[in-house]
């Protein structure tokens, strides 16, 4: 009976990680899909700011609402890890549409931004409006990380608030 507890206990770390990646990716998928139904898609600032910000605060909402002694390592973890696998994700897709080697950073960065026609998978100019990656920067990158640090570090100290209180 001890050694099935002992199971279900570090399987916990494991169960709270997924879950907290799939409420991540699905507020990802629920921004983009939400700016695409409503025309706001070319606004790039305003679905920059909420794709760096929202996802990863609604991960650490869960987060401190479902483990009461979240170490710095699952919350590091549990918010680095999908912001890190996000950009990969995004840059690499950006080198696939434009039709560019992944080594050619620079290249690549700057054909995101220019916004111009794919010129791989998507031919039409309204799948192409919708698939809009130029807010994919090097702000971007930069500011998401330094919020996903910061959303790390804030549920860090909240934990140790409500652990002296």
């Amino acid at each position: 009976m001890q050694l099935q507890n002992e199971t279900i206990k570090e399987r916990t770390p494991i169960k709270g990680l997924l879950i907290d990646w799939l409420i991540i990716f699905g507020t990802y998928l629920f921004i983009r899909v939400f700016f695409a139904l409503f025309g706001l898609h070319q606004n790039i600032v305003l679905l920059g700011c909420c794709l760096a910000i929202l996802p990863y605060l609604l991960g650490a909402v869960y987060l401190q609402k479902s483990h009461k002694q979240c170490p710095l390592w699952l919350s590091a973890l549990a918010i680095l890890i999908p912001s890190i696998v996000e950009k990969v994700a995004i840059y690499l897709f950006g080198a696939y549409l434009y039709n560019l080697s992944p080594i050619n950073v620079l290249g690549v960065m700057e054909a995101i931004k220019s916004n111009a026609p794919y010129t791989n998978l998507i031919k039409n100019q309204s799948a192409q409006n919708l698939i809009n990656l130029s807010y994919f920067n090097w702000t971007y990158i930069l500011c998401s990380i330094a919020i996903s640090v910061l959303v790390i570090l804030l549920l860090h100290q909240t934990k140790q608030k409500s652990n002296k209180g």
